[in-house]
């Protein structure tokens, strides 16, 4: 279905839906029935027939949702105009199916949950456990997807035009939502269309005096004040919450006498990558260039700087260049399942936000996690955010790495420690002064202010950069506690930060077992953050699930890759018999 193909997938859906339908029939059967007396066989019985029932009603939801793709005039290119614009009818439309199937899958995922959870063979346990996973998952998606469908119209300015404030990220030099926000425009969505004005260099905003704008949350001031915000607009996003930063940036728009706007959008090079996957390349004619996939980051975020010296030039230039892009992927007639996805990847990896300012959208985008939110859904976190002290560019050279290790305690609490290194590749000569500086320090020199994000209930237990314990500043936004640090990392050097905490009812459970959440909130860089999570169990338990990607080796989970955008870890712990805790104990803790 997602990759278009719709008749397939409405007979490909329709057959499962069948074969399950037959073998709910013979769960319930007779020989089933006499089964059912036996006590593990009638259990094992039971689930059969919970997912057999259960996948029936998510087959006939996926029916539904194809069978109205197949209806519509031009089936899913129909969800998009040839000319470019949001077909509002087509989209409203599937919303309601959206919304109707998502209420089947949860019923089956109620089926499957009130069926026999204990006393199961370990293949049909982990069948159960399984289907239930999916159910939730999948349960989340049509969900989402429905509540995106139901704000689109008016976000796409279905009922009267909207308009939003556009910034262009660099992460060149980092902000806590990604990058300086170097350049802005104007978008109006009228009718499903969207256009943009011709993009205009940040800094040509008025800044304001202090006390002229209301911080949007309480720790605002208090965490980026000394550093001119919310009045000075470069550093209006520091703050990794895009909400904040947006609400910060719509009343500054209003302070310096503009007409209100109806929310904020952002985009960085790496989701211009992203659109340039359909649109192949792109010329611009004045001055002459050429964008293609793999040339936008480094043109934007580097090479230009050298190319044309002048600052006004340079962003009046570049911002043609990704209005040119934004223009020509929306002009593309037809092809919305290569635009779906690709805005999916935009959106996903936190390259492309959305804010609005009506509540029943801004609501619906925050569920689908497209505003950037700075939050986790309940348990514990974990994020690092950097804001460039250096006043240059040299966040492009840089290279990150994060090591994580929980450690869970008796009694719901947890030992945590974060590690950062930050290499600095930056050059010292050879690149314009608005690139290297010096602006402070020396040529090349890498200034970062570090953040350290930790859970609600998280206490400093010790800070170190590399290896010698010093002090931090302890603040806390949204809730969620940081320590602060600010250093200097000379070109050709590394420095590493670690900060150790202690947390109170970080996992839920009891001694016999339990379950632990984590969410890692990352951060867009130039070079992909690599990162390892390392979560120990309490004492004398053994993990028993575990998200997708993890390795388990006995009371040790480990994830390892390049960081995303939003990353959730969860995992379930028991403890183990005695006689299985000595013999681990006699061979090591292997088998």
């Amino acid at each position: 279905m997602l990759d278009g193909r719709i008749p397939d997938a409405v007979a490909s859906l329709e057959d499962a839906r069948d074969r399950f339908r037959s073998t709910s029939s013979g769960a319930h059967s007779g020989l089933a029935a006499v089964g059912g007396a036996l006590p593990v066989l009638g259990r094992s019985i039971d689930v059969m027939s919970a997912l057999a029932d259960a996948g029936q009603r998510t087959a006939q939801a996926g029916v539904k949702i194809a069978t109205t793709i197949a209806g519509m005039p031009e089936g899913i290119e129909g969800l998009m105009s040839p000319e470019g614009a949001i077909a509002v009818d087509g989209v409203e439309t599937l919303g309601g199916t959206l919304t109707g199937a998502e209420a089947e899958i949860a019923a089956a995922a109620d089926i499957v949950r009130s069926s026999p959870s204990a006393l199961l063979p370990g293949p049909v346990a982990d069948a159960r456990g399984m289907a239930l996973d999916r159910l939730e998952d999948l349960e989340e998606f049509i969900g989402v997807s429905g509540d995106l469908a139901a704000a689109l119209p008016m976000l796409a300015g279905a009922a009267r035009p909207q308009r939003y404030l556009f910034f262009a990220e660099d992460p060149a030099e980092l902000r806590g939502t990604g990058g300086i926000w170097g350049a802005y425009a104007i978008v109006r969505a009228d009718g499903g269309r969207f256009s943009f004005s011709r993009f205009r260099p940040t800094q040509t905003l008025r800044n304001l005096e202090p006390g002229t704008v209301r911080p949007p949350t309480p720790g605002y001031l208090t965490n980026y004040g000394r550093y001119g915000a919310p009045g000075y607009w470069l550093n209006a996003n520091m703050t990794p919450d895009l909400p904040s930063a947006a609400r910060v940036a719509l009343a500054s728009w209003e302070a310096i006498g503009r007409e209100p706007l109806d929310g904020v959008v952002t985009a960085d090079p790496f989701a211009l990558r992203d659109l340039l996957t359909v649109t192949g390349r792109v010329r611009v004619g004045r001055p002459p260039m050429s964008l293609t996939r793999e040339n936008v980051v480094p043109l934007l975020s580097n090479r230009a700087f050298a190319r044309f010296p002048d600052p006004a030039e340079r962003k009046a230039v570049l911002g043609d260049a990704a209005r040119s892009v934004l223009d020509r992927f929306l002009a593309i007639r037809g092809r919305i399942v290569p635009k779906l996805q690709a805005l999916s990847r935009a959106v996903s990896e936190g390259h492309l936000k959305f804010y609005a300012s009506d509540t029943s959208v801004g609501a619906a985008l925050e569920r689908a996690g497209v505003d950037g939110s700075f939050a986790a859904d309940g348990g514990d976190l974990m994020s690092v955010i950097v804001n460039s002290g250096a006043g240059g560019k040299v966040d492009y050279y840089s290279r990150r790495e994060l090591r994580h290790d929980v450690t869970l305690l008796p009694g719901g609490s947890a030992v945590s420690a974060t590690s950062v290194t930050i290499e600095n590749h930056a050059p010292t000569s050879g690149q314009p002064k608005y690139v290297i500086g010096p602006h402070r320090g020396k040529a090349g020199d890498n200034i970062p202010l570090v953040d350290v994000f930790c859970g609600p209930r998280c206490i400093l237990v010790r800070a170190e950069r590399d290896g010698e314990r010093i002090s931090v500043r302890t603040g806390s936004e949204l809730g969620y506690r940081f320590h602060r640090d600010y250093f200097t990392i000379p070109s050709g050097r590394a420095r590493t930060l670690t900060v150790t905490t202690q947390s109170r009812d970080t996992w839920d459970g009891d001694a016999e077992g339990g379950s632990y959440v984590l969410t890692v909130v990352g951060q867009t860089t130039i070079r992909p953050t690599v990162a390892t999570v390392v979560i120990r169990a309490p004492e004398g338990t053994r993990f028993t699930s575990w998200s997708e990607g993890i390795t388990v080796a006995s009371d040790r989970a480990t994830w390892s890759g390049v960081m995303s955008d939003r990353m959730t870890f969860d995992v379930s712990f028991e403890r183990q018999p005695l006689l299985r805790r000595l013999w681990d104990a006699v061979s090591g803790g292997e088998g």
